[in-house]
């Protein structure tokens, strides 16, 4: 039987969704098992505000500062279960074209990590962003459902 691949880099994209949870939790297992670092990721998307606090520079900058606090959590979950090389980073934009096009050229990941978001119209079995990703990614990526 071939041995599975062992990974260096792991980039796990999180959100606060069940199925976003469900890849920090998977991110984390495989980080350990390989010994790799992982690097987590959640993408600000200021676009998905109400307009209230999309236009209001006070609760734009609270929205954004609890997703860093929300990092801060999934850092020391990583670290709590035997993860020794921890790195946490947001982004901006589109999920699936930040992840590929501006995050895994500078993180430089062997392995994505990201949840499934089955968004009902949008892809048959993927959500819009995972698949984005999974079609787009030149590294492994593992879609959690």
């Amino acid at each position: 039987m071939a041995i599975g691949k062992q990974f260096k880099h792991i980039l796990v994209a999180v959100d606060d969704s069940n199925l976003g949870q469900m890849a920090l939790v998977n991110g984390i297992h495989q980080a350990k098992e390989d010994g790799a670092k992982l690097t987590i990721i959640s993408i600000f998307e200021k676009e998905q505000l109400n307009v209230f606090d999309f236009f209001s520079k006070e609760r734009s900058s609270a929205a954004e500062d609890d997703v860093q606090r929300a990092l801060e959590r999934y850092r020391e979950m990583a670290v709590e279960n035997g993860v020794t090389d921890v790195d946490t980073r947001i982004a901006e934009g589109e999920p699936g074209e930040v992840i590929v096009k501006d995050v895994i050229p500078v993180v430089k990941p062997d392995m994505v990590v990201i949840g499934s978001h089955s968004q009902q119209g949008t892809e048959k079995y993927f959500g819009s962003q995972s698949s984005y990703v999974a079609n787009n990614a030149p590294v492994t990526v593992m879609i959690v459902r």
